[in-house]
């Protein structure tokens, strides 16, 4: 005499007392009844239990069906995956130390084989980092940093502080038969400004000047004025000091970035160009593996499938 709405409600009870309580044995019941009305009662209910498993089996097969290899229809895996940016879309970019913004991860261009590795002072450190670059090298930069080091997905090499300064690393490929030598600083300013860049976040940076040229044996060095757009659309004036350098039998430019807000800049100029003098490539060796994201350590450890060919430590020399 139930209704339907109630029948559907105890389908899930029922169900569960049919696949785990077994129905009550005869001989266990305690009742007065002669022993024709037990076995009758007990028989009803038996027929109540195999009705209820009919009636619950369409509920059953209503169920996502399960792909091959147990993983649902739908569901993605770590092969629907091929860069970082697919992982973790929604990542916190800066445009300078301690600005934090919502936009999608910035592109620097570096690809990590291992951790960054740090020494000495929290709050100032060394900084090492083996990068993968095109022309099958593998290279360890490393510079003494003014500011903390930031770890985590949402970085690649960088240190900053929480008033507006910082530096980070960027890689960039040299058009096909060039050295950093032949290149006009426009080719270090669009590298670095780009709007995927990082400080592109919520725009292109604008009014971009170089200020001042200079060279160090490899390393080129270009002072940049330019305006990086904030959250609320409003231009907000920064300085750059870009080193630049050349690492042997690669096609690519390593950069380390450093900046400050303009009204900053003559505290932090002192300490970005400490910073910029100590930045080199500590060595280089020769690698099968191609720059890519999918290569970068953190790739694989985020569940993407990581596509490195062979890569012998043993190769590691200070040169080609």
């Amino acid at each position: 005499r139930r209704t339907l709405t109630q029948t559907v409600y105890m389908i899930p009870v029922t169900l569960a007392a049919c696949l785990s309580l077994a129905p009550p044995s005869p001989a266990r019941v305690v009742s007065s009844a002669s022993p024709a009305r037990i076995l009758s009662s007990a028989s009803r209910r038996a027929l109540l239990h195999k009705g209820a498993a009919a009636a619950a089996l369409p509920l059953l097969l209503s169920l996502p069906a399960v792909a091959q290899g147990g993983v649902p229809e739908g569901m993605r895996t770590s092969e629907s995956y091929t860069n970082l940016q697919q992982i973790s879309p929604e990542t916190t970019g800066t445009l300078g130390a301690g600005t934090m913004s919502s936009r999608s991860r910035p592109v620097t261009g570096v690809v990590l084989l291992e951790e960054v590795q740090e020494s000495g002072k929290k709050t100032a450190p060394t900084v090492s980092a083996e990068l993968v670059l095109d022309g099958g090298v593998a290279a360890t930069a490393t510079f003494d940093a003014q500011y903390p080091l930031n770890r985590g997905m949402f970085y690649d090499v960088e240190v900053r502080n929480l008033a507006g300064e910082g530096a980070f690393l960027q890689v960039a490929s040299l058009p096909e038969g060039k050295s950093l030598g032949e290149m006009s600083a426009s080719f270090l300013t669009k590298s670095v400004f780009s709007t995927e860049g990082r400080f592109g976040a919520y725009g292109a940076p604008t009014d971009i000047k170089v200020l001042s040229k200079s060279e160090a044996g490899a390393m080129r060095l270009l002072e940049i004025s330019f305006a990086a757009l904030s959250p609320g659309g409003n231009e907000v004036p920064r300085r750059a000091l870009v080193a630049a350098v050349q690492p042997e039998g690669s096609t690519d430019v390593v950069m380390l970035v450093g900046g400050s807000t303009t009204s900053e800049w003559k505290r932090a100029e002192p300490l970005l160009r400490s910073q910029a003098s100590s930045f080199k490539i500590a060595r280089v060796r020769p690698t099968s593996i191609k720059r890519k994201a999918k290569n970068d350590y953190r790739f694989e450890n985020q569940g993407g499938l990581n596509e490195r060919g062979s890569d012998s430590v043993s190769n590691l020399v200070d040169g080609f």
